[in-house]
């Protein structure tokens, strides 16, 4: 079996689903340990490359929304902002 057949049994629906609620189950988790790790490169990088991990978050925090289930409208939740 080639690499690219073990990647299309990996990829199966079934795996795909069970890693998608794996995902929104852990959201906050994700996101958070995002947020520290950009905060900790940021400390190490001394502010240099900010806008590159505001980016970094905005992209994680929007595909964890993509994850979550559809049981009617949201509610807001507390932002942070950055100095």
């Amino acid at each position: 079996m080639g690499l690219l057949d073990k990647a299309k049994k990996l990829a199966s629906k079934e795996n795909v689903e069970k890693a998608k609620g794996l995902i929104a189950d852990n959201a906050d988790k994700i996101s958070g340990t995002v947020s520290k790790a950009t905060d900790k490169i940021d400390e190490k990088t001394k502010g240099k490359h900010r806008d590159k991990l505001d980016k970094v978050e905005e992209a994680v925090d929007s595909a964890l929304e993509k994850t979550k289930p559809d049981d009617g409208p949201e509610t807001p939740g507390p932002t942070t902002e950055r100095p």
